[in-house]
């Protein structure tokens, strides 16, 4: 049998041998396009094939998806009331924001669902699977959760009264608490040291009830009554409150303080003796004769502050900057300042005692400056930015003293020993140097004005 006669021609057959090349996988390319996006829908239905699709802000009432695959699916601020989803496959579906108030969940697998600020009021979750979804700002007012493992569950800020559980209920023990408490009522409670952070409990009453110690860590505490409560050293960091939270004054005091940074307070005679200011901005507040003790005021913020005749026995002041602070006349006795900063803070007159857990070089420079340091031994020790203001060294051994930054403003060093003393950056204004031996002194930036200087001294 003879070929035809264009396939005799050499060109031809070239030209049809390409056309297969490029034209067949084409050809091919374009059915399986018609078929995903054209045809698709033939073949799969929804429901119940609905994984991965789009209902966001759908008006959805009353749908009906009970044993449908929706895992991936959308519904973020989707109307769903009343939604039938029971036995559905919601695994890693977004609901955030969603109206799923009355839904029926029964035994759906919401395995990694986002269920964030989502309305589940009144809604049916009994048998769900929710482990690793997130269902933190949620309302589940009213909700079934019996025979549901909420053990991986964050509720932070999530409405729980009027929830229904039971012994078929796993919630962890903070949860369980939290639910008690705005279930049952919190009044005259013994919560002392409860870890409640993050949790809703607006309108709750707490009324006598003993939080001292609680973990009240951005809690929701909007309308509660917290009159009478024992809030010693509790955490009110970031707690929400308003104009409907009762609480006594010392603690609406210590909330707006932690709370709401603000530099030059007026807070003179202030009682605020055991509570929690871990951090506190205090810059420049006058606290003269205010009460701390045994306050918290671990990383406060307490530079140039005014604490003359300030209670602070007991208090915590770890990491707490005092410099350039005013301290005569404060009662530091007990107090616990380790890695505090006392730059330039001023010593004389302050009260503290040998239960008082602070650096060497701050207590050395407290008695240099309250009982004095002529002629006595100090070579080699550390004095930087140690407030030495009109301190007596007359006569004193100073050699190899390390008083970088040190304030030494009208200091009495008449015939003291300062060979090989480090004085970079120290404040040297109006101090008395007569007959000092100063051989070797690193003086780098030290600020010398006025000082009297041994005779012939360049």
């Amino acid at each position: 049998m003879k070929s035809p006669r264009f396939l005799a021609d050499p060109a031809a057959r070239a030209r049809l041998w390409l056309a297969l090349i490029i034209g067949f996988p084409l050809l091919i390319f374009l059915l399986y396009m018609a078929g995903v996006f054209g045809l698709g829908d033939l073949f799969r239905r929804c429901p119940p094939e609905c994984a991965g699709n789009n209902y966001d802000r759908a008006e959805l009432a009353g749908a009906d998806f009970a044993g449908t695959k929706l895992s991936q699916a959308s519904f973020v601020g989707a109307q769903l009331a009343g939604a039938d989803f029971s036995g559905a496959d919601i695994y890693f579906a977004n609901f955030q924001g969603a109206d799923l108030t009355g839904a029926n969940l029964q035994k759906a697998n919401l395995r990694a669902a986002l269920l964030n600020e989502a309305d589940l009021t009144d809604a049916d979750l009994r048998g769900a699977v929710l482990a690793g979804a997130r269902m933190q700002q949620a309302n589940l007012g009213g909700a079934d959760l019996r025979e549901t493992d909420l053990s991986t569950i964050s509720l932070v800020g999530t409405e729980l009264r009027g929830t229904i559980i039971d012994e078929t209920t796993i919630l962890t023990p903070k949860w369980q608490l939290v639910w008690e408490i705005v279930n049952e009522g919190g009044a005259g409670r013994n919560l002392a040291g409860a870890e409640l952070r993050g949790a809703y409990l607006a309108g709750v009453d707490f009324a006598g009830a003993d939080l001292q110690q609680a973990q009240l860590q951005d809690t929701d505490l909007t309308g509660a009554d917290l009159t009478g409560a024992r809030l010693d050293l509790a955490s009110l960091h970031q707690a929400r409150l308003d104009d409907t939270t009762r609480m006594d004054g010392k603690w609406r005091l210590v909330w707006e303080i932690v709370n709401r940074a603000q530099r030059g307070r007026a807070l003179a005679d202030a009682e605020l003796s055991y509570a929690d200011l871990t951090g506190a901005v205090l810059y420049g507040a006058n606290l003269q004769g205010a009460l701390f003790s045994h306050a918290n005021l671990t990383e406060a913020d307490l530079r140039q502050t005014d604490l003359r005749g300030t209670d602070l026995r007991e208090a915590t002041l770890v990491h707490a900057s005092l410099r350039e602070s005013l301290l005569t006349g404060a009662d530091l006795s007990g107090a616990d300042l380790s890695n505090a900063d006392l730059t330039w803070a001023v010593l004389a007159g302050l009260i503290w005692d040998e239960s008082t857990t602070v650096a060497d070089k701050w207590r050395l420079g407290w008695e240099i400056v309250n009982r004095g340091g002529a002629q006595a031994d100090f070579s080699g020790r550390y004095l930087s930015f140690v407030n030495l203001v009109g301190a007596d060294l007359t006569g004193a051994n100073l050699s190899g003293v390390d008083l970088q930054g040190a304030n030494l403003e009208g200091a009495d060093l008449t015939g003291a020993d300062l060979t090989g003393a480090i004085l970079v950056g120290a404040w040297l204004v109006n101090a008395d140097l007569t007959d000092t031996q100063l051989d070797g002194v690193q003086w780098d930036q030290a600020n010398l004005e006025g000082a009297r200087l041994p005779a012939g001294f360049p």
